[in-house]
């Protein structure tokens, strides 16, 4: 069994072991109102994922974290408002979820090197902070990212339970977004991949083939397309139009920190490449090649 292998199972133990802290949570606060049941069990397991992060001496745990929770939301739903009974849209939904979760979570795996690694932008977070680093650890790397998926995910309530289908167009026109989404970050994960095994790698390459020549941001753009379909869908089952806030939330996050921290990083590593790429090739919406 290699080192990876075993890092796998560890870590597969790790979610096991958080999603029942999350069970228990739900069933505890059985006299609450559905959402925050919900929001007390999720908030059980972020703070366990961290606290194994410290662990591990790696706040990589919580990575898989953000494509498995909205799972683990659709079968809490199942189990919990009758699953048997779901119709066409309920069970539309959880295709769309469920081809995002798995997806994103298997890309996650395979490109996942083990406990020897840790994402480059948390290395610099412990960098930069030093001794405050956990605060950061817990507030920006854990508990920010499980704020904005759980409002990415707030209208599907309606969906599941709360509301009934009031515009058939609306519904679909979401599923199709978010199914766009992840076939963006399909092609753009594959692109990645391909990249990263290439032969004869120089320091200065930028991945510049497939869709990646069209947008620096496709598995970006592929996200929030996802979000923003899943808050059309929950509009379609009468989700009040605030519930766009968790989509809105994963724009803003993405235009204004995981892509400027993604550019200082290219820039630094590849200044002179990176000009270039950067004034040849769109932000985010994939548009034809600039000559």
């Amino acid at each position: 069994m290699t080192k990876k292998q075993k890092a796998l199972i560890e870590i597969t133990l790790i979610y096991l072991f958080v999603a029942l802290i999350g069970w228990a949570m739900f069933l505890y606060f059985q006299n609450k109102e559905i959402v925050l049941r919900f929001i007390y069990a999720d908030l059980s397991m972020t703070i366990a994922t961290y606290l194994f992060s410290i662990i591990k001496k790696n706040s990589s745990v919580y990575d898989a974290y953000w494509s498995l929770i909205p799972f683990y939301f659709i079968l809490i739903w199942y189990f919990y408002f009758g699953g048997n009974e779901w119709d066409i849209y309920q069970w539309t939904s959880v295709i769309v979820v469920s081809f995002w979760s798995w997806r994103l979570t298997y890309s996650w795996a395979r490109g996942w090197p083990g406990w020897k690694h840790e994402d480059w932008r948390y290395v610099d977070f412990r960098k930069q902070f030093g001794k405050f680093f956990q605060p950061i650890n817990f507030l920006a790397i854990h508990l920010y990212p499980t704020f904005i998926v759980f409002l990415g995910m707030w209208g599907l309530f309606w969906v599941f339970n709360f509301g009934e289908i009031e515009n058939v167009m609306f519904f679909y026109f979401g599923a199709f977004l978010s199914v766009l989404g992840t076939i963006f970050e399909l092609f753009a994960d594959k692109e990645l991949d391909r990249f990263r095994k290439r032969e004869n790698k120089k320091k200065e390459d930028i991945l510049r083939s497939g869709i990646w020549a069209y947008s620096r941001n496709p598995n970006y753009l592929g996200e929030i397309l996802f979000w923003f379909g899943l808050f059309s869908m929950g509009l379609a089952f009468g989700a009040p139009p605030y519930t766009i806030v968790g989509a809105v939330g994963m724009l803003l996050m993405f235009l204004f920190a995981s892509i400027p921290m993604k550019d200082k990083q290219m820039k630094k590593n590849r200044p002179e490449a990176f000009a270039k790429y950067k004034k040849e090739v769109p932000k985010l919406i994939p548009l034809p090649k600039k000559k």
